[in-house]
């Protein structure tokens, strides 16, 4: 959880990277602009497709609606003819003058041939006189497939139907629907107006809905008279109008309904006729609608896939040109921060530039590399010139010390002591002239030079002086630096001891369970807060000692020369312990090789 909090932080909280910041500019300042702009375009032509394609719809329902207006029209003027020639009236006076009723039926009949025989939208057409509805007077118009079962049908079925409507309708004409038959019904009137027959004209339906199956699109169409179906264009039809378009449809004659993205156009048309509303409803095949759109977001699809690899090309080009060698040169200044000095980069690049900023760091990072390398070594010699002024300042101070012991001790007990002290002083000058010029020796020749310096002090304080040694034998072949015990010991007597007490030295050699060499000098002598104040001085790094004695000088020294060769870790330390005593404490690593 914290790792992704941190990638989180990372990539949005803190500095950015410059590959992010590029694929962020590249997606947000080109990719999803252009993106965005390919889709307003395929979204305006889409819509305006979409109204092209409902207006294209709602033009051609209007043709096809004024097409059937005409052949409404047609059949309602050829009912009309019916009242308007006088061929069935005078027939049916005649009738009543003599009521010859054959006469009348060969009349009527051959006045039914001639008008509707051979009409483009009648299938049938019946004569019903109401004084005698008992004999049957109809045509049947063999072109637009009328059959005697038609007739049929119209005396077992409708004939009672038609009759009841027609007594509702004085002189208008009207449709009637009779399980799936199509009938345009009128009366005939007397010259008084009173009805003496009723004439029924089956209307044939292909004929009437042939207009609306060329309309563009077109899959299907129904007609609903007064909201009930009045001709199914297939199976499977409502055989009742929706009420939501019934009330849709009240207040204009054209509506328009697009169902889900998948689903098919309806379109409806509301007609005001013979006192009642007829609606035909048009069903236009989804998939030639949707041929369109379907176009228009392939093309779309297409130039998302075909920008998806370009943004992919130039996303690789920035981070071969821009990120890969930034990280190259990110990668090798940190290799230089962690000390490896000198690192070079493989000019590889085809670009001016970077190949420029590469040669550029490779010529830093070799010349900080020599540089370096350069104040490294004037560094160490600087050191061991150091280290050896250090050396030699020890010398002349001691030298003239002994020879000092050596006089006041032959003035007073003549020259039986003089062969061992000489022995003795012999010894420590072989240690400070150092005619090898080594900075190192063993552990065992180191305690020599400090046995010698006892000597001498044992010479010079007899009884009151006594020096125990506890030595780690495994140690003694260990190389340490020249002059680091001596130094120590002579510190310890010259303020340790006491010539009015006894004086007591104890030294030990031992190695710490951390690797570390230790080399203690414990005295007698009582550590003052005086004495610890001095001491913090003396050993400070910024401490000004010039005036200082020379033994005071000579712990410095050996504090300053342990530190330069083993580091701030190491040196000397002098406290108390617990006896009240005073015990300094040279410290050193045993990494220096010992001598074979």
């Amino acid at each position: 959880m914290n790792k992704w909090i941190e990638m989180i932080r990372e990539r949005f909280g803190g500095r950015k990277s410059l590959r992010w910041s590029m694929v962020r500019r590249l997606l947000f300042g080109w990719f999803f602009p252009l993106f965005m702009l390919v889709f307003i375009i395929v979204f305006f032509v889409s819509v305006n497709n979409h109204k092209q394609i409902e207006q294209t719809i709602m033009t051609s329902l209007e043709k096809s609606v004024q097409i059937m207006r005409m052949q409404l029209k047609d059949c309602e003027t050829a009912s009309k003819n019916a009242s308007y020639i006088p061929t069935i009236a005078e027939a049916y006076e005649d009738y009543l003058k003599d009521e010859r009723q054959n006469i009348f039926g060969k009349k009527a009949e051959n006045f039914l041939k001639q008008q509707y025989a051979w009409h483009d939208n009648c299938r049938t057409a019946e004569l019903i006189m109401l004084d005698f509805p008992e004999e049957k007077y109809y045509v049947m118009n063999n072109s637009n497939g009328g059959t005697y079962r038609d007739i049929e049908f119209f005396y077992n079925t409708a004939e009672d139907q038609l009759c009841e409507v027609a007594r509702t309708l004085d002189t208008g004409t009207t449709l009637v629907g009779v399980e799936g038959r199509v009938y345009m019904v009128r009366n005939l009137m007397t010259s008084k107006f009173q009805p003496y027959a009723v004439l029924a004209l089956e209307l044939d339906q292909e004929s009437l809905m042939e207009s609306y199956a060329g309309m563009w699109g077109y899959e299907k169409s129904d007609l609903y008279w007064n909201g009930e179906l009045l001709i199914a264009g297939q199976e499977g039809s409502e055989r009742y109008l929706p009420e939501q378009i019934v009330n849709a449809l009240k207040d204009k004659e054209e509506l328009y309904v697009q169902g889900g993205r998948w689903e098919s156009i309806h379109v409806y048309r509301r007609m005001n006729l013979y006192g009642g509303t007829l609606v035909a409803s048009v069903t236009i095949d989804k998939r030639i609608t949707h041929a369109e759109m379907n176009a228009l977001e392939y093309l779309f699809i297409i130039l998302i896939v075909f920008m998806i690899p370009l943004v992919v090309q130039m996303m690789r080009f920035f981070y071969k040109k821009v990120t890969l060698p930034l990280r190259q040169l990110i990668t090798a200044a940190n290799a230089v921060r962690e000390g490896e000095l000198g690192t070079q980069i493989v000019n590889e690049e085809d670009n001016e530039e970077f190949w420029q900023v590469k040669d550029s760091f490779n010529h830093m990072s070799k010349q900080l590399k020599n540089q370096f390398d350069k104040i490294y070594l004037e560094e160490v010699a600087l050191r061991d010139a150091k280290i050896m002024a250090l050396q030699s300042q020890i010398n002349p101070h001691f030298l003239n010390n002994t020879l000092e012991i050596i006089n006041w001790e032959a003035r007073l007990n003549g020259n039986y002591k003089v062969s061992g002290m000489i022995e003795a002083l012999s010894t420590m000058l072989g240690a400070t002239m150092n005619r090898k010029e080594e900075q190192f020796h063993s552990m065992a020749e180191e305690m020599a030079y400090a046995d010698a310096y006892l000597y001498i002090i044992a010479q010079r304080f007899g009884a009151k002086f006594k020096c125990t040694k506890k030595m780690d034998e495994r140690l003694m072949n260990v190389r340490v630096p020249r002059l680091i015990i001596q130094p120590i010991v002579e510190n310890a007597v010259e303020h340790g001891m006491d010539i009015t007490k006894q004086g007591r030295l104890d030294i030990r050699l031992f190695e710490r369970e951390d690797g570390y060499l230790c080399i203690e000098v414990e005295d007698n002598g009582h550590l003052t807060k005086e004495d610890r104040d001095k001491i913090d001085r003396l050993l400070s790094p910024d401490a000004e000692v010039s005036k200082e004695k020379r033994v005071s000088l000579g712990i410095r020294n050996v504090d300053q020369r342990l530190k330069m060769i083993y580091g701030a870790d190491c040196g000397l330390f002098i406290e108390g312990n617990d006896k009240e005593h005073t015990v300094s404490t040279i410290l050193l690593k045993t990494d220096v090789p010992t001598e074979q």
